[in-house]
């Protein structure tokens, strides 16, 4: 018996992004907060962190209508419905991630040698409120985002964004007690790196996903064993595994038997039986398993 790697179970949409609801109202408030006080303090770590909390309103915004699209029914033409409509926006609010850390970056190069004046207690102030707002939002957000990779884009928007209000912090305490506004600078710099890491993998997920990859909590060699490793089956091969959207993966593959298994009829129960493993031990529901006899030879024109 393989010792297979439990995969998460499909997700309960409806369940899941109830929480995004109150994240999109608590960031679209407190992101008008952030980009006045950055405008009247003159802190670009601030500002950062306002165009960021702008990004995670987008975010949100763009899970919740993706997964409108991934709850409705299947179609003739769209035989899986919308549910990779998750995925796209995943990969959208990655590239948002990035195009955003590009744009701190340079805003950052811009400033080195023009310290420009800012006002530390405010900064410190408004960082401290646009903490709570990221926390609070991430924590309505985090029970479920592991298994669903568009929640994990718009945690990642939530996480990136206290990551941003930790350093307008930071820049407005030591600007207060010092005077040393090249920190400000500095944070901005640590937190686009920092934001950009998380970011890079989740456009890689995505890619993933939509390139039909393995998924990579699958061992692509360990289902292959298992499989033939069962009674009654000799070989397998055209073995492909994939996943639909989060949570929700497919495998299709080619079962040689027995000639003895196929002639007796006993076929129909190896099949139903590779099924059900599948489904107990990886967690793959969306099986397509053509079953042929050791005689049987494949034409490929």
């Amino acid at each position: 018996m393989s010792s297979a790697k439990q995969t998460p179970s499909p997700p309960d949409r409806q369940r899941q992004y109830r929480g995004l609801w109150w994240a999109f109202g608590l960031n679209a408030g407190y992101m008008g907060v952030e980009l006045a006080g950055g405008l009247i303090t003159g802190s670009m770590a601030l500002l950062s962190d306002a165009g960021h909390m702008l990004t995670d309103v987008a975010a949100i915004g763009l899970a919740l209508f993706t997964s409108w699209l991934a709850l409705k029914p299947k179609a003739h033409h769209r035989t899986y419905g919308y549910l990779r409509a998750e995925i796209i926006g995943a990969l959208v609010s990655g590239i948002f991630l990035v195009l955003l850390c590009g744009y701190i970056l340079v805003e950052a190069y811009h400033r080195i040698g023009h310290p420009q004046a800012i006002a530390g207690g405010p900064v410190l102030v408004i960082a401290t409120f646009g903490l709570g707002v990221n926390v609070a939002s991430a924590i309505m957000i985090r029970r479920n985002y592991r298994n669903n990779l568009n929640l994990e884009g718009a945690f990642l928007h939530m996480l990136a964004d206290a990551l941003g209000s930790v350093g307008a912090m930071v820049a407005g305490a030591v600007i207060l007690l010092t005077g040393w506004t090249p920190i400000d600078t500095l944070a901005s710099v640590i937190i686009a790196i920092l934001i950009l890491w998380g970011a890079w993998r989740l456009l890689m997920k995505s890619i993933d996903i939509l390139m039909e990859g393995t998924p990579r909590e699958i061992d692509y060699l360990d289902i292959q064993r298992a499989i033939t490793s069962r009674e009654h089956i000799v070989d397998i091969h055209d073995l492909h595994i994939w996943t639909i959207s989060s949570g929700v993966l497919a495998l299709s593959a080619h079962l040689q038997l027995t000639d003895e298994c196929v002639a007796s009829g006993h076929w129909p129960r190896c099949l139903k039986a590779t099924q059900v493993y599948l489904q107990d031990q990886w967690a793959i529901k969306h099986t397509t398993l053509q079953t042929e006899p050791l005689s049987f030879k494949e034409r490929y024109d």
